[in-house]
């Protein structure tokens, strides 16, 4: 099965979401992972990928490894190559790394407490858990020296922790483990048989000792006023050991003061650290193994192996079997498999020398500036030859720059060319300059030939294969090249009236599209404004996408379009006078976020007693305004008191975050909304809560609920009220829009969590619908049609998991996804009070939420929801 590797932008906080997928390598990545030692990850992307302009240093990426697990790591370097794009990155555990231990110290403790101590004294606060297994004690110092340094690394000249404790590090994303041992032993044999191509054997027996010389410290109960010497044992021998075979070592220790405490820590010597058997090293090419039919069992065998884990191999050369463990490998994390496994028994190294991770890329740095070094020595020696000449890299052992000069010291040099990061540059005063001849490091050219004037009567022109842009003659020219020809798609030119110059157009070509575009952070990018293709001077067309606020007055074909009636979608042909057209607006918009309409009557009748269902009203020799009457002159939602109606309103629209004119209707009913909730309501009557009050279905108690808890009133006017609600509730009920209804699908509580012009969680493409998510997060309300027609799909798949298309008329199809399960079939017809099923988080979804989508002309042909719907 292939194992997709992610890329993320920032660490998620939930280590089991996925991030972007990345497909497109040109290799198979690879994990490398050493005991105590490196832990990374390293592809070559594809240039052309899908992905491959969102990839950059810093990110983080998430791969599957040998042991069953998603590890993250965060990328190092992402550099462009002949071949595709080159990614190293590091395990995140090193990114403990980053924070610094001042001081710590514990006299006798376990694994444990040391790492808790380590947590204890860190600079700052991170992720990191500091765990571990061991359980001997042991003293250990940690000073001015970094977390992984001092547990696997250098420790400021100081054993480090692995060496103290003679374990190991594993890491664990942000779990950092200090464990006896990586991996098991369950006894598992492999027998090798003859030598193979795909398996280097090392034998090193030149550092085996079979006997001992020991040599103790002074026993405790000496007389110290005379010369004494330390316990001495000659002779521990393994089991086996001959006249022939024999090689004798000498170990101390001074810590043991008796012969049996000798005896017993030198045992330990062959028991534990194998001091008497060669050591011993397999390296194992997992790929050339896998391909030879012979070995194909001994590969399978193998590929149970995990990391740290032991095997035991039979050495026939030396007639002995020894016990080696997997302290190396290579992965190939897509395909699960591994490239490469070493096998071996030498551990010391891992744990008492131990470079890290930075030391490691330092050290390759060094490699590189030597063979760079080399490199120009030879091309000095081809440039200067017999004709003089000098070039000098500073600093010679890690150069920034070269110099190339006309003497060989840079003190007395006068003709100078020098090369660094900022720019290529020459000076004839030395190398301190001023170099009047220069391409910076931005891409600035500095000549001193070019002087300030006037450049006049010629062609100015940036080509590529199949675009130019063209500054001649006054005009700036947008051209398409066509085999030996061109074509203007568009040019800023100058216009005239006569000989009166009027200013500049830009003037598109038919057939050729022009747009003004907004950019997203990953590069892509969507039209703000667009004169399409088909555009001509005798039909000329404009598209406008995205939000659009207009300042001041809009006319359309010479009659003003002022904004009042506002709402959600047209209005009914029999609703003529502007009175009738707000009150609809009122009426459309609650019903569609879920009120019932007797609650919407209730309301009707009061905000017409208050203001006439007229927006832009001041109350008569009062501080109140609006549609229901706001007045911030003694109890202020928001902000002090405030005697200015005008000023309360938009005072609440600022702290509500609602945008647009606030003397427009549309902008004063969101503001109702968003009152019944942040405190306006105060529940004096029943019902009691701004639900309750919803679901009325009664109109005369909607009328005097509202009439007490919003508008905080007395009880004088209610019956004109109530009359007023039964009025409005008589002339709306049952009225359609001449286009058809277009309701919002959600009817309770909700937020918007994704646009439908943004890039889709998971996917790398334009969303192409919003996303509309529960409150309280996690709830499964009801999901309605949007508007009247007929379902025309009712199936699953991995994105959009149980979804729902519904057709209506005049070209308009309407999509619902990720429902945890659906209410309708194919072939049913539909109004706007129809369930189609319950919101979910079924497909390709990270929580409970609907992905809705508006087509227009054509299936799968999206529109912003928000051109129909005022979510």
């Amino acid at each position: 099965m292939i194992k997709k590797i992610y890329l993320y932008e920032q660490m998620p906080s939930n280590l089991e979401e996925n991030g972007m997928p990345i497909n497109d390598w040109r290799d198979l990545p690879e994990i490398t992972r050493i005991i105590n030692s490196t832990f990374s990850f390293y592809g070559n992307y594809q240039h052309e990928g899908v992905n491959a302009k969102l990839i950059k240093r810093e990110m983080f990426i998430k791969a599957f490894t040998e042991n069953g697990t998603y590890q993250y790591f965060r990328i190092k370097t992402a550099k462009k190559n002949l071949s595709g794009i080159t990614i190293t990155a590091t395990h995140i555990g090193y990114e403990a790394n980053r924070n610094f231990i001042q001081s710590a110290y514990i006299d006798n403790g376990n694994g444990k407490q040391i790492m808790d101590k380590l947590k204890e004294s860190l600079a700052f606060d991170q992720k990191f858990s500091y765990e571990s297994d061991v359980t001997t004690y042991h003293q250990f110092s940690a000073k001015q020296v970094n977390p992984i340094e001092a547990i696997i690394g250098s420790n400021n000249g100081n054993q480090n922790l692995a060496g103290v404790c003679d374990a190991e590090l594993d890491m664990d994303n942000y779990t950092l483990i200090l464990r006896e041992r990586i991996g098991d032993d369950n006894g598992f044999r492999i027998d090798f048989g003859k030598n193979l191509a795909s398996i280097e054997e090392t034998i090193d027996d030149s550092s085996v000792v079979n006997r001992l010389y020991l040599i103790g410290g002074v026993p405790e109960d000496t007389n110290y006023d005379a010369d004494q010497e330390p316990i001495i044992y000659a002779y521990l021998s393994v089991s086996g050991v001959t006249e022939e075979n024999v090689q004798i070592g000498k170990r101390e220790n001074g810590d043991c003061k008796t012969v049996e405490d000798l005896k017993k820590w030198g045992q330990s010597l062959f028991d534990k650290d194998r001091i008497h058997e060669p050591k011993v090293t397999h390296e194992v090419d997992m790929v050339m193994l896998e391909n030879t039919i012979e070995y194909r069992g001994l590969y399978e065998n193998m590929m149970s192996l995990r990391f740290g884990d032991t095997a035991y191999i039979s050495l026939k050369s030396l007639d002995i079997e020894a016990k080696e463990r997997m302290i190396e490998y290579v992965w190939y994390p897509t395909i699960c498999k591994y490239k490469s496994i070493v096998l071996g028994n030498d551990l010391g190294m891992y744990t008492s020398s131990i470079e890290t991770q930075v030391t490691n890329v330092r050290k390759n740095l060094e490699t590189r500036s030597d063979e760079l070094i080399n490199a120009v020595i030879n091309a000095t020696n081809w440039i200067t030859g017999s004709k003089g000449g000098y070039v000098l890299m500073r600093p010679k052992n890690a150069p920034e720059e070269i110099l190339i000069m006309d003497k060989p010291d840079a003190n007395e040099a006068k003709k100078v060319w020098r090369w660094n990061l900022g720019g290529l540059g020459y000076s004839k005063s030395g190398v301190n300059g001023p170099y009047g001849t220069a391409i910076t490091q931005d891409g600035a050219i500095v000549a001193d030939y070019i002087t300030a004037g006037t450049l006049q009567g010629i062609k100015i022109r940036a080509v590529d294969n199949e675009f130019a842009i063209q500054l001649y003659n006054g005009k700036l020219k947008f051209l398409k090249k066509s085999g030996n020809s061109e074509i203007e798609m568009a040019a800023f030119a100058p216009t005239y009236v006569g000989e009166d110059l009027q200013g500049i157009n830009l003037i598109q070509n038919p057939g050729f599209s022009f747009a003004l575009s907004s950019k997203n952070q990953d590069g892509s990018y969507l039209n703000v404004l667009e004169i399409p293709k088909d555009s001509t001077a005798t039909d000329r067309k404009l598209k406008l996408f995205g939000k659009v606020n207009i300042e001041g007055n809009l006319y359309v074909n010479g009659t003003e379009i002022t904004g009042s009636s506002g709402g959600s979608g047209e209005i009914p042909g029999e609703l003529t006078t502007e009175k009738e057209k707000n009150a609809w607006a009122i009426w459309s918009y609650f019903k569609s976020i879920g009120y019932s309409e007797q609650a919407v009557a209730g309301m009707l009748g009061n905000i017409d007693a208050e203001s006439g269902i007229m927006p832009d009203t001041d109350q008569l020799y009062g501080p109140a305004y609006g549609l229901v009457q706001w007045d911030g002159s003694a109890y202020p939602l928001y902000g002090p008191n405030e005697p200015n109606g005008r000023l309360y309103v938009q005072n609440l629209l600022r702290k509500a975050e609602i945008s647009g004119d606030y003397r427009n209707i549309t902008t004063q009913i969101k503001l109702i909304e968003w009152c019944m909730h942040n405190g306006q309501w105060i529940g004096a009557v029943n019902p009691l809560s701004v639900d309750g009050f919803k679901a009325e279905t009664d109109i005369n108690n909607a009328t005097y609920a509202f009439l007490k808890n919003f508008e905080r009133a007395g009880v004088e006017a209610l019956a004109h009220r109530q009359e007023q609600a039964n009025y409005w509730y008589n002339r709306l009920h049952g009225l359609n829009p001449s286009g058809g209804t277009w309701r919002n699908p959600v009817r309770s509580s909700y937020s918007i969590t994704q646009e439908w012009d943004q890039i889709g969680w998971g996917t790398g493409e334009i969303h192409g619908g919003i996303d509309v998510a529960s409150i309280p997060v996690g709830s499964t309300p009801n999901i309605y049609a949007a508007r009247s027609g007929t379902v025309t799909t009712v199936t699953f798949d991995s994105i959009g998991g149980n979804y729902v298309i519904i057709q209506h008329d005049d070209g308009y199809w309407s999509y619902y996804g990720h429902f945890s399960s659906v209410s309708v079939s194919v072939g049913d017809s539909v109004t706007t009070d129809t369930v189609l099923g319950i919101m979910g988080q079924t497909g390709l979804a990270t929580g409970v939420h609907l992905h809705f989508e508006v087509w227009k002309g054509a299936q799968w042909q999206r529109v912003n929801p928000r051109s129909v719907i005022n979510f």
